[in-house]
């Protein structure tokens, strides 16, 4: 299919937008992640504060990145089954499925307030129970895993761009969350990183 450079170039415009929502949203996330952002909102507000405003502020920005996409084809399965990829279609399936259940695990051993505590002079306990007995990051690899089936039930080009985008985004979040984990924790959380993967679970 050919385009006119008027019409490639509203293109480019269109997965650029999408391509800046991601960063905004990527930008804010690690802002609020950071330690002295981190510290300072929890000493004015608390933890609970500090989760109300991380939480407000990701919805909003995690809001105009899927916007972003204008893609409303949300069903075409049902009104338009033609379309299905049964092989991409099932895989993507799966890969929820997989993304969920191990959500599920990590969220029984550590949450929000948890992470909120790694600020102060109490050092919170290292977690190493469970899943994360063999990833470092699970909820990482969750996230990875449902946006990679959100490009595989929906494989038109806006959807997989912000997939691409988010799982982009999602990898150097668990970079900075790895160098922090380092500095938080020292040769305890060195030690660690020998048995257990970073993203994708070690098999031995």
């Amino acid at each position: 299919m050919k385009y006119s450079l008027q019409e490639g170039f509203y293109i480019v415009i269109e997965y650029f937008y999408i391509i800046l929502a991601t960063s905004l949203f990527g930008l804010q996330h690690s802002g609020m992640s950071s330690l002295s952002v981190k510290a300072r909102i929890i000493d004015r507000w608390g933890k609970e504060g500090y989760a109300r405003i991380f939480d407000a502020l990701s919805v909003v920005t995690l809001l105009i990145a899927f916007i972003s996409m204008n893609f409303w084809d949300w069903l075409y399965f049902i009104m338009n089954p033609t379309q299905i990829q049964p092989i991409l279609f099932s895989m993507g399936i799966l890969l929820v499925v997989i993304g969920a259940v191990i959500s599920l695990m990590a969220s029984r051993v550590i949450s929000v307030s948890t992470v909120a505590d790694m600020r102060t002079d109490r050092k919170a306990e290292l977690v190493t129970d469970g899943i994360y007995s063999r990833v470092r990051h699970p909820l990482y690899l969750a996230t990875v895993l449902v946006l990679s089936a959100l490009a595989l039930i929906y494989p038109f080009l806006p959807v997989t761009v912000f997939s691409l985008c988010m799982i982009f985004y999602t990898m150097i979040g668990a970079f900075f969350e790895e160098r922090k984990l380092v500095l938080h924790y020292g040769d305890e959380y060195l030690k660690y990183r020998e048995k257990a993967g970073f993203i994708f679970p070690r098999l031995r």
